[in-house]
């Protein structure tokens, strides 16, 4: 080949090379300039209809509450000029049993929220970031879309679906509700619990509700709160229970013991109706398994089953003597036997309906546990 032709070939290879850079520049310019036009619609969407409700953008958002016959109201207590959540409480209000359940979930919870939800929430506002905290929503939302977004996020990490929310102003609030030294548990203040006692029928009540709804703001119409009436006129002052989310906290953040706490939402949900018997015995405090001598045997054949729950419990203090397999028939749920009535019940909810029964155990075991089928899905 002669160097003309040589040269007139290279000549064409650097004019096409150069050219598909240049295409593929081009296409990286346009994808680039793109993603920044959509993320500015978002921003500017998020920020301009940030009062809106958030249903115009995630379809399973519903903005009327509903009264159901066991009620989940998600309780806010908020600053009236930045929004910002400052205390949070579930009440459970069963129309069956005549239980009402307050559940402090602290404001400074922090979590990573699902996938799924975070792709909904983006749409409404880009800046949100995926691990958030409870406190620091009203930076993303305000208005309906801000209480829209704390039952979301409340219901990604818990197993817990609400029936309605009720916004209430801490000036408002803190004539409610008190924190209980050391618990951390919101408790009605005494001369709340007071008013409380002295509603006795329903002309008192209606009454009640329409000052309180003055005062709030709720999702729940006030003539659909009245189905409760009846509720409350059972339950106080002896048929009312106050309890805490399970975690730890982290510095300023709080972060939450997922199992322990769906166990505790289930209980609760599961309960039968109070007695002032069975609410001294819920008042005990439950004698702990942490220092016990605890062995655990696996009934299935999954391998490993034992030694995988042996590091999960020994990540939350307890101490395992041994692991092991079952020498009997595979068991459907798990059993925990203890030597004593009342030992192992803060064990339960690491499994799935387990269940615990006093028997006859080693010198040098306080607890057996053999895992059943169910949680080694």
């Amino acid at each position: 080949m002669s160097k003309k032709r040589k040269k007139a070939v290279g000549q064409v290879f650097v004019r096409y090379f150069v050219r598909s850079v240049l295409y593929v520049l081009l296409l990286l310019a346009v994808g680039f300039a793109s993603y920044k036009t959509t993320m500015f619609y978002y921003k500017v969407t998020g920020n301009t209809e940030k009062n809106e409700s958030l249903s115009k953008y995630i379809k399973e958002v519903k903005s009327e509450g509903v009264a159901e016959e066991v009620s989940k109201n998600l309780i806010l207590g908020t600053e009236s000029e930045s929004g910002k959540i400052k205390k949070i409480v579930i009440e459970i209000c069963n129309q069956q049993t005549g239980n009402i359940d307050y559940i402090t979930v602290p404001n400074k919870l922090e979590f990573t929220m699902s996938y799924d939800l975070y792709k909904k929430l983006v749409t409404a506002n880009a800046d949100i970031p995926q691990i958030v905290r409870m406190d620091q929503i009203q930076k993303y939302f305000s208005g309906e879309s801000l209480y829209q977004c704390a039952q979301l996020l409340l219901e990604d990490v818990m197993d817990i679906k609400f029936s309605y929310y009720t916004v209430i102003p801490t000036t408002v609030y803190s004539e409610m509700f008190v924190t209980e030294k050391g618990s951390g548990i919101q408790k009605w203040k005494k001369a709340y619990k007071t008013e409380m006692e002295a509603l006795k029928d329903e002309k008192a009540y209606k009454s009640f509700f329409g000052k309180y709804y003055e005062k709030v703001h709720s999702n729940l119409a006030e003539k659909e709160k009245y189905k409760y009436i009846d509720t409350y006129l059972k339950a106080v002052p002896k048929q009312v229970a106050f309890n805490i989310v399970s975690g730890e906290k982290a510095g300023c953040s709080f972060t939450l013991s997922v199992e322990e706490t769906n166990f505790l939402i289930h209980k609760i949900l599961k309960n039968a109706a109070y007695t002032e018997t069975n609410q001294k015995e819920k008042e005990k405090k439950e004698t702990s398994s942490v220092g016990l001598a605890i062995e655990i045997l696996n009934s299935t054949k999954i391998n490993g089953l034992a030694s995988s729950m042996q590091e999960k419990l020994v990540k939350k203090g307890f101490n395992i003597a041994g692991v092991g397999n079952y020498s009997g028939a595979t068991l459907e749920h798990t059993k925990i036997i203890v030597k004593e009535k009342g030992v192992g019940e803060d064990l339960l909810p690491y499994f799935n309906d387990a269940q615990v029964e006093v028997g006859e155990l080693s010198q040098n075991i306080d607890i057996r546990i053999i895992i059943g089928s169910e949680d080694g899905k």
